[in-house]
């Protein structure tokens, strides 16, 4: 599953596509993500200079980061049917509640076991310079992010039921936007966040200042990433996830539903899993076989999906 279409047997990627679409400007085209990229975690490096702890002006920068692409999405959608409506707010808000209050949950439960634990610890990135160990935490973390993700997509057997059935939540919605991103379950948002975030972090050694700017370019990455903004990253795509490339992670088809990685596409292109089609965009978004699984408004549902028997075998190889 690695770069280009030619790789790819034909499918309903390769069908024409008649799609309602709004031409975004060239300069918001191309500069968008590298200045939320790299404007924001300037920002939060400065943010002390002017009396400003580095949580809050990172918590700052990630709104004004959504808000701006929200109203972006509203004026210049990649795909006019992946649009926001009133409904899908609806179902985002719920997603948002639940995920973030296991977010809180989880960041508290780590923290009480960390500061217990981390008396005196230090760890291989505590005395390196900022340089260093936030590319190196980004790296590590997105690892784990990585393997936990395709796992989740193409383990078999018991776990692998499970660890897809958590996840599914995420890929159930048919539409990809920025609010859509906190979809999701809470079994997959405990473990990721908890064991494959900040446990790493932890290991790791990384100081304070670190943790923040690593969190916040993995936030950034994954806001930017499910956009439905038609953003072009050039060279940048085979260092970083956009847009164009996690768009087609969520693709209905199979046969391009690569990209595993939410932050490093390096990843993706050194363990075969990359798919890049410049200029294209999948046909459909969402669940193969979706009359299998809940609706995405299905809330109640979707959160007893891992721990219920589907009514039929979904055509996925991991539930066969």
């Amino acid at each position: 599953m690695t770069d280009t279409t030619a790789l790819h047997p034909a499918g309903p990627a390769d069908k024409p596509q008649t799609r309602q679409t709004a031409k975004l400007p060239f300069l918001l085209q191309w500069l968008t993500w590298p200045i939320a990229l790299i404007g924001g975690v300037g920002a939060v490096i400065l943010a002390p200079r002017y009396g400003m702890d580095m949580v809050s002006a990172s918590g700052a920068v990630t709104g004004i980061v959504i808000l701006t692409l929200v109203v972006m999405e509203r004026f210049w959608p990649a795909d006019r049917k992946w649009a926001m409506t009133w409904r899908s707010f609806g179902r985002d808000i719920q997603f948002f509640v639940i995920n973030g209050g296991t977010i809180f949950l989880t960041n508290m439960a780590f923290a009480f076991i960390g500061i217990e634990a981390s008396q005196g610890h230090s760890g291989p990135l505590t005395a390196t310079s900022l340089w260093l160990g936030v590319p190196v935490a980004v790296l590590v973390i997105e690892f784990f992010q990585y393997w936990q993700h395709r796992i989740s997509h193409e383990a078999s057997g018991p776990l692998g039921r499970l660890m897809w059935r958590s996840h599914a939540a995420h890929h159930l919605p048919e539409q990809v936007y920025v609010l859509m991103h906190p979809a999701g379950h809470p079994l997959t948002t405990f473990f990721v966040r908890g064991f494959v975030t900040i446990l790493p972090v932890y290991l790791l050694g990384l100081p304070p200042t670190g943790i923040v700017i690593a969190l916040l370019v993995m936030g950034i990455q994954g806001i930017i990433s499910h956009s439905n903004l038609d953003l072009r990253a050039g060279w940048f795509n085979y260092i970083f996830v956009g847009a164009e490339l996690h768009r087609y992670h969520h693709s209905a088809d199979l046969k391009e539903a690569g990209n595993y990685a939410t932050a490093l596409s390096i990843l993706d292109i050194l363990f075969g899993t990359f798919v890049y089609r410049p200029g294209e965009m999948p046909v459909e978004v969402g669940i193969s076989g979706p009359d299998v699984y809940p609706r995405s408004g299905q809330v109640a549902r979707i959160m007893l999906l891992p721990f219920r028997p589907l009514r039929r075998a979904p055509p996925r190889h991991i539930e066969s």
